[in-house]
């Protein structure tokens, strides 16, 4: 939610529910009345990468459609703990064709410091980030695993 995008409010639509990019609709989905970007975020290291979007008109939830249940401030998440990622990024290792699907696959939770070792992130990772997923390369918000 970078600042310049923040005038152009008119353009942001959330879509809910759906799956896959071409199920979108121009002009579908609720418009956004409010981007509350966290006060304390910062575009050096995308530390504190949160905001809150406040609709013009409220989601109807439905079997697609429901809330997320966010984490306590101070909850842990151990080393080794399942989780879910999603994503529509790329899906080929040069980068140029992205999903039209939304893809989702389990990972692990990584230590930090073995994300912020230099091999991987370099110290890029604050207190408040997570790192998921294998160091080989396996799986990730992109590609899902291979059955």
């Amino acid at each position: 939610m970078h600042s310049f995008r923040l005038s152009r409010l008119s353009s942001w639509r959330v879509y809910t529910g759906l799956v896959s990019h071409s199920a979108v609709r121009p002009h579908q989905g609720a418009m956004v009345e409010k981007i509350i970007p966290h006060p304390l975020y910062s575009t050096q290291n995308h530390d504190y990468d949160v905001a809150l979007l406040q609709l013009r008109t409220p989601l109807h939830f439905s079997d697609t459609v429901g809330a997320v249940c966010l984490p306590a401030e101070k909850q842990d998440f151990p080393r080794g703990s399942q989780c879910w990622v999603s994503g529509w990024g790329h899906t080929d290792p040069s980068h140029t064709h992205n999903s039209d699907t939304l893809q989702d696959t389990v990972v692990p939770l990584l230590g930090t410091r073995l994300c912020n070792s230099s091999c991987m992130y370099s110290g890029a990772l604050t207190p408040r980030m997570l790192c998921a997923g294998y160091v080989d390369g396996r799986a990730d918000a992109c590609q899902a695993p291979l059955p």
